[in-house]
């Protein structure tokens, strides 16, 4: 257990725990500079069985960045204002929906000079869940919250940061809350399936194909075994789906449409801003452009350009076509797979045409001011 004597300091090495983490959060936050005056109110949704807490490689380094944290914290004189960290925990799938939503319903209690933040502590679908009841608020709301994801799961491709180090420093200086922008997916009505978001990355093809064999091996193995599904689907994607040609059309943030092509393509992901990496950190969006397109090529040539596509060197590869879009639209006629930071579903005709479209200033998130 962690100790704290009467100066707030604490003894390392500790075990990880969700409790552990809140307090943590707690020391720090009473000695932040932010929003000075301002009575902080946190509420952390954290899911227990995240690789954060539970696999000890990455529990040992999210232990010693927290502690690296604290310790700088506790040097600074302690804030003038209340601080209220509340411990929320996941026990099944859709549970941090249920508990963000009761959050924001209860939120009018904080009082109207209180800054709100909300924490995520454990993977992509934890902070997925959380994003979305969010999205929702009326306008006139959205500016009580804030939103911070730890990095508390094994991939923390959408999280602010990739270490404890990175997230949780951003409260010994000054904040402010920005708007951020998400992808919004919405199959055919006749389908019937209702839109669907992404707080980082949306795709359909092989690397929704990869999320969603990682993910029913995680279930049973935890772990990551992204990179592992990468070199079997490389092999085997197109034989699991039948690759056809798919009609693409992109519009730029002005309306004009800027591209059109029918082709056989291997993936097409859209990202709320370029810059992006998904698949513990894999840099499919490397440079300014939030979409990327992959056209389909020979076992061959597959094998010879993945290294180039995992680590971003995506630059004179005939296969990959990259824009900034503000919207695209895709036709198929047969079954793919579809993901949504990592969370997969199943597409097949009657969801298409499919659009994706970026959606602007939805939601707030904590950065230097």
């Amino acid at each position: 257990m962690p100790r704290m004597d009467n100066r707030a300091k604490w003894e390392y090495p500790f075990c990880m725990h969700p409790e552990h983490l809140a307090d943590g959060v707690r020391t720090i936050l009473e000695h932040s500079p932010s929003f000075p005056g301002r009575s902080l109110v946190v509420d952390i949704v954290a899911n227990p069985k995240a690789g954060g807490f539970k696999r000890p490689r990455f529990r040992s380094k999210r232990e010693a960045e927290l502690a690296k944290v604290i310790e700088t914290a506790v040097a600074l004189p302690r804030r003038d204002g209340d601080v209220q960290v509340r411990l929320h925990l996941t026990e099944r799938c859709g549970h941090a929906a249920a508990i963000a939503q009761r959050i924001i319903e209860r939120s009018t209690a904080n009082g109207q000079d209180s800054i709100h933040f909300i924490m995520t502590a454990g993977g992509d679908g934890t902070s997925l869940e959380t994003a979305e009841r969010l999205l929702h608020l009326p306008d006139d709301r959205k500016d009580r919250f804030a939103l911070l994801r730890l990095p508390l799961g094994t991939g923390n491709d959408g999280s602010e940061g990739r270490d404890l180090v990175t997230a949780l420093s951003r409260f010994l200086g000054a904040l402010k809350f920005e708007r951020r922008a998400a992808v919004r997916v919405i199959p055919a009505e006749e389908g019937g399936r209702p839109p669907l978001w992404a707080f980082n990355i949306a795709s359909i093809g092989v690397d929704a194909y990869i999320a969603d064999k990682t993910n029913k091996l995680k279930a049973i193995f935890p772990g990551d075994s992204y990179k592992f599904w990468v070199d079997v689907a490389t092999v085997l994607y197109d034989r699991a789906y039948k690759v056809v040609p798919m009609s693409l059309a992109v519009w730029d943030e002005a309306g004009k449409e800027i591209h059109h092509s029918e082709k056989g393509r291997l993936l097409v992901a859209m990202g709320a801003s370029g810059n992006r990496q998904y698949g513990s950190n894999k840099r499919i969006l490397p440079g300014p452009e939030n979409v990327v397109s992959c056209s389909n090529t020979g076992l061959l040539r597959k094998l010879l350009i993945k290294g180039a596509i995992e680590t971003g060197k995506h630059e004179g590869l005939r296969e990959i076509e990259h824009f900034s879009a503000a919207r695209i639209e895709m036709n198929y006629t047969e079954d793919i797979p579809l993901q949504c930071d990592g969370e997969t579903e199943k597409l097949a005709h009657c969801d298409f045409p499919l659009v994706m479209e970026r959606v602007r200033d939805l939601y707030n998130v904590i950065v230097p001011a």
